[in-house]
Formats: C-alpha cells, structure tokens, sequence
C-alpha cells in the first residue's frame, strides 16, 4: 500500500520531462530580428528630408488651362435688360374695296406681286355708267339751254319794264325763271360729275405702294358696292407688340434702341420703342409696348407674322469692368473668380453690378456681369466654369483649346 504513492510521483517527473523535450526552441521577434526598421519608425515626422519630398511632388502638381479659359478684365458696356417677343405686324395695311357695284372684267395682280402707289389692279364693266354719263350730258345741255332761254327772256322784259310796256310783277317772274334756270343747270352739273365719277371708279388702283397679301374675288365675279378685291400690305415698315411688366414700364421711354432676332434671318435688327399703351392687359397685369421697325425696299426676307424677340435697355452703363458670368463663383453667399496671381490660382472676392445674360462674353461665351470691387484693369482670371480648382497650384497656360484642368474628385462645375 505504500508503494502507491511513489509510483504516482515518478509518473508526473516524467511527464514533466516529456513536455519539455517535445517544445519547440523560441523564435527571435520581429522587432528584435529588424532593429533598424523600429529605430526608423522612431524617426520624428519633421525631418528635413521628408519635407523637401513632400514639397517636390506638390510643385510637381501643376494645373495646366488653355489659353481660351482665360480672360483678362477689361472695360466694357452693360446694360439691365428684359426680354420681349412679338410677331411682325405690318404698319401700313389696307383691303382694297369697290366703291360701286359691277362685274369683275380684269383682275391683273395675285398674292405676292410688287404694286404701286396708283398702279392698276382691277376693272369693272362700265358699260352701265358710260350710258349713266351720256344721260347727265344730256341732262345738263338741256339745263343749258333752259338757262340761256330765261336769261333771254330777262333782257327783254328789263327792256320792256323801262319802257313801262310790262309791269314790275311780270319782271320778277322772268328774274326768278332765271334763277331756277341756274340752279337746274348747277344740279345737273353735278350730277354728271358723279356719273364721271362712277365710271372712274370701275378702274380700281393700289391706293399705296406694297405686296398683294390676299385676292377676295376672281374675274366674272358681279360685287356690290364696297366689296372686298384684294389686300396689300407694306413690309418696308413693322412692328410688334411686347408686353413690358407693369414694374419695369417706368424705364421705357420712347425712342429706346431695341435689338431684336427675326426667325430665319440671319443678324440683328434693330429697332425702337414708338408707342407706350396707356393701360395695362387684364390677366396679365403687363403694358403693351409697340416697337417699330424699318428694312429697305427691296427687302424680301421678311415677312408678316414672323417672330421676333429680343432685350429692352433699362439701364446702361459704359467704360465699366466686366467678366464673363461663368467666371463667377458663387459658395455660401459669398462670390468670387479664380484669379491668376504670379502664375499660381488664387481665389479673389468681389462684388458685382449690373448683370447682362445676353451679351456676347467671348469664346463663344454668353452673358457679362459688372465688377464693383475686388478686380482691376489687366487681371487674368479663368473666364469658364472649370469646377472647384485647387488653389495655390501653380498655372501652366496651352494654346490647344481642347486642354482642361481636372477638377477636385467630387466636385461638379458650380452653376
């Protein structure tokens, strides 16, 4: 029984002396195999060294712009203005009508066609009114004659009544048949020339000189008195009628230059402001101005009814600096251009004018704006919208139009 014990201990020396036979040797740390390597993560982050490469490779960042992305600020004209469209309206238009009845026998023009002022356009059949002349001819001879009797018969009688052969009664009837006699030959005078008259009007002229528009009647056709023939119109001077807001109608003043687009003609026309409506629209709440225009005789291209549209001058403003309004950046209300400043991108802050998005700003650019502050004569700033640029970079310039500086990861071009 006391051997037990001493068996159980001899078991567990051995054991022991298994486990420690059977471990692996301990292998050398990383950071003891490589003291090198921990020594120079040690190393203080400002080493002079590790600037000098850090500053080489932001040197080497360069932003490379076309030279048609610049633009140098420079004195302009701006204006404040506001859109206006309408279509031509001719300011000269008439209808040609008869002015007495009969049956169309000629109808010389047709739509399109170039007229006179007193050209012939149509004739009526005047067989009717030539014998309606003849019969006051007759009319007035007869009054003539009628006229001349009694004024014989006046003579006579003075002659009898000075001889007291007649009674003073007696003469006064001959004095008062003459008077008659007149008056019959005054009417019948008349009457005659409205019969001239009438015939005349058979033959119908261009009361102006314009374009056939429209033809109302066809040859054989009888019309009545004052029945539409033809119309013509003059497109040698137009118009249209814009709506102006009621707000802004206290800036328009007669005679304002108004540069204006016509569809389908190349260039701008100018034009200007001849009438003011006294009154405003109902629903609109917007004044009608009237605009005229003016083109050369021989002008074909335009046309009644065209459309036009272009910007009323409020407001102008010459030997000003301005900037494209592409230049212009706006972030968190505050507004400024990227400027090249000793040939590093630089943001500069400015304060701006008046704002015109229609005016011609180069390179194919539209819209300029008026600089208050912040830019001078001379500067060179990136004139397009190119996005958000890194600023302190040093500017290369390319004269290919197709180089682009690439903008911050995530940024899109401000509007």
């Amino acid at each position: 029984m006391k051997r037990w014990p001493v068996m159980a201990v001899s078991l567990a020396v051995a054991a022991g002396a298994a486990a420690l036979w059977l471990r692996p040797a301990p292998q050398p740390s990383a950071s003891a195999a490589q003291p090198g390597a921990a020594a120079a993560s040690r190393a203080p982050v400002d080493d002079p060294a590790a600037r000098a490469g850090t500053a080489g490779a932001a040197a080497t960042a360069a932003i490379e712009l076309a030279s048609t992305d610049l633009y140098t600020v420079r004195s302009g004209t701006i204006a404040r203005t506001i859109p206006v469209t309408g279509t031509l309206t001719p300011v000269e238009r008439t209808t040609v009508k008869t002015k007495v009845a009969g049956d169309i026998v000629e109808l010389v023009v047709r739509e399109g066609e170039t007229v006179r002022k007193g050209q012939l356009l149509a004739r009526l059949d005047p067989t009717d009114l030539e014998l309606r002349v003849r019969e006051r001819e007759a009319q007035l001879r007869s009054a003539q004659a009628q006229l001349a009797q009694a004024q014989r018969t006046l003579a006579n009688n003075r002659r009898l009544l000075e001889r007291q052969f007649i009674s003073q009664n007696a003469f006064d009837n001959a004095s008062s048949a003459v008077d008659v006699a007149s008056a019959a030959r005054d009417a019948a005078t008349a009457q005659l020339n409205q019969a001239r008259k009438a015939l005349a009007d058979t033959r119908v002229a261009a009361p102006m000189a314009g374009i056939v528009a429209e033809r109302f009647a066809q040859v054989g056709e009888k019309l009545p008195a004052d029945a539409r023939i033809l119309s013509l119109v003059d497109l040698s001077r137009m118009e249209i009628e814009a709506p102006v807001p009621a707000s802004e109608i206290a800036a328009v003043r007669i005679g304002q230059p108004v540069a204006l687009s016509i569809e389908g003609i190349d260039g701008q026309q100018a034009g200007r402001v001849a009438r003011i409506n006294p009154g405003t629209q109902a629903g609109t709440r917007s004044v009608p101005v009237y605009i005229a225009l003016a083109f050369a005789a021989g002008e074909t291209r335009v046309r009644a009814g065209m459309f036009a549209q272009g910007r009323l001058a409020l407001q102008e403003r010459r030997d000003v600096l301005v900037i494209p309004l592409a230049a212009i950046r706006d972030a968190g209300g505050r507004q400024f251009v990227y400027l090249i400043d000793d040939g590093r991108l630089a943001e500069r802050d400015l304060r701006v004018g008046l704002r015109d998005e229609s005016a011609p700003a180069g390179q194919g650019g539209v819209g300029l704006a008026e600089v208050l502050e912040g830019l001078q004569a001379g500067d060179s700033i990136v004139g397009v919208n190119l996005g958000t640029l890194r600023t302190g970079s040093r500017v290369t310039i390319s004269p290919s139009a197709a180089a682009r500086p690439a903008a911050t990861p995530g940024d899109r071009p401000q509007p």
